[in-house]
C-alpha cells in the first residue's frame, strides 16, 4: 500500500524507505486490528453472577420536584396585595416586610409606675414624713432649722425650686404634663412625674401607659395587691370609701389607703389617696397618687387641687 510521508504528505510506493519528495524516512503504519471483543472476552450482554437482590423496599420514585443541586430552595412569596403571614419565629427576627412582633410594654407596670415610684419613695418616706411630723410638733425655732422634706432616693429634679411669688412652670413626661405651682419641685422619671411642695406636707405622683383591656376596678384590685405585697400593714383608711371621679378628662376611681411609716424610733400614720382610670377601650390606664400624713390628707387634697386640675394626659 502507498506510504504517506509524515512531513510533506507525499504518497510514496510501498517499499520505499525514504520519501521521494523530501527524503524523510518513511515508517509503515500498522493496520489497527478490527474492532470487537477479544476471542476470550465474554459477550457484550454478559454480566458476572452476583447475589440475588435483597427483598428490600422498592426504590423511591424520582423526586422530580426537587430543585437542581446548588440552587437555593424555593421561597414562597405571597401574592401582591395579600397580607404577609403572621407567624413569627421565636428564634429568628422576621424578614423585612413581615409584621414585626409588638414591643412588650408591661402594661400594669407602666400604670402602676406612679405607685412603683411611690414604693421607691417609701424607702425614704419615713425620713420625709418624719421631718414633716417633727416640724409640726416642734417649736418654731427647731422647725425652722429642719431641711425641706425632699424624699430620699428620688431622681434629680428637672427644675429648681422657684421663689414663692414666681410663676408656675410645667413638668412633663411621655405620659403626662402638669403645672408646677410656685415653690413646688418637679421630678421626672419617664413616664412618671412627681411634684412635691417642700413648704407643704405631701407629694403627688402621676403616670399613664398602655395595658391589656381592663376596667378601673381591675386596676384598683391590682394596685391594692401590689401595695399589700410591699406593705403588709396597708389598709383602707377609716371612714373613707371608694368614689368615682375624673382627672384630666378621664373617669375613674378614687380611694384612700393608710400605712405605718417609721423613722428611727419615731412611728406615725401615713396615707395615700389613689386615682386610677381607663380610656374607653380600657387599653390605656392612668394613675395619680397623693402622699402625706393621714391626719393631713384632707388639707393636702385641697392644696393639691391646682395641680390635679392642670393634669393633661398624653396617651388616649
Amino acid at each position: 500500500m502507498a506510504l504517506t510521508c509524515a512531513r510533506c504528505a507525499t504518497q510514496n510506493p510501498d517499499g520505499n524507505a525514504f520519501c521521494q519528495a523530501c527524503g524523510t524516512q518513511l515508517v509503515a503504519m500498522q493496520q489497527a486490528p478490527p474492532a470487537g471483543p477479544p476471542p476470550s472476552a465474554p459477550p457484550p450482554n454478559w454480566a458476572p453472577p452476583g447475589p440475588p437482590p435483597p427483598s428490600a423496599q422498592p426504590a423511591p420514585p424520582a423526586a422530580s420536584w426537587l430543585p437542581p443541586q446548588g440552587a437555593p430552595p424555593p421561597v414562597a412569596v405571597p401574592p401582591p396585595g395579600a397580607p404577609p403571614p403572621s407567624y413569627q419565629s421565636p428564634y429568628y427576627a422576621p424578614p423585612p416586610g413581615y409584621p414585626q412582633p409588638p414591643v412588650h410594654r408591661t402594661p400594669w407596670m407602666l400604670i402602676i409606675g406612679a405607685i412603683v415610684g411611690l414604693v421607691v419613695l417609701m424607702a425614704g418616706c419615713g425620713t420625709a414624713l418624719a421631718l414633716i411630723n417633727a416640724r409640726n410638733q416642734s417649736s418654731p425655732t427647731v422647725g425652722s432649722n429642719l431641711p425641706s422634706p425632699t424624699p430620699a432616693g428620688t431622681p434629680s429634679p428637672i427644675g429648681q425650686q422657684t421663689p414663692g411669688k414666681g410663676a408656675a412652670t410645667t413638668a412633663s413626661s411621655s405620659a403626662v404634663s402638669v403645672n408646677v405651682p410656685p415653690g413646688w419641685v418637679a421630678t421626672t422619671k419617664d413616664p412618671v412625674v412627681q411634684v412635691t411642695n417642700p413648704a407643704g406636707n405631701g407629694t403627688i405622683v402621676m403616670s399613664s401607659g398602655t395595658q391589656t383591656a381592663q376596667s378601673a376596678q381591675q386596676m384598683k384590685d391590682s394596685a391594692d395587691q401590689s401595695l399589700t405585697n410591699q406593705f403588709p400593714d396597708i389598709k383602707t383608711c377609716p371612714n373613707t370609701k371608694t368614689t368615682s371621679g375624673t382627672v384630666g378628662g378621664v373617669s375613674g376611681i378614687w380611694w384612700e389607703l393608710c400605712f405605718t411609716s417609721t423613722s428611727g424610733a419615731q412611728s406615725f400614720a401615713g396615707a395615700m389617696t389613689i386615682f386610677v382610670g381607663v380610656n374607653a377601650g380600657g387599653t390605656i390606664g392612668y394613675a395619680v397618687i397623693l402622699l402625706t400624713q393621714a391626719s393631713q390628707m384632707n388639707a393636702f387634697i385641697t392644696e393639691a387641687k391646682p395641680v390635679l386640675q392642670s393634669i393633661k394626659w398624653k396617651l388616649g
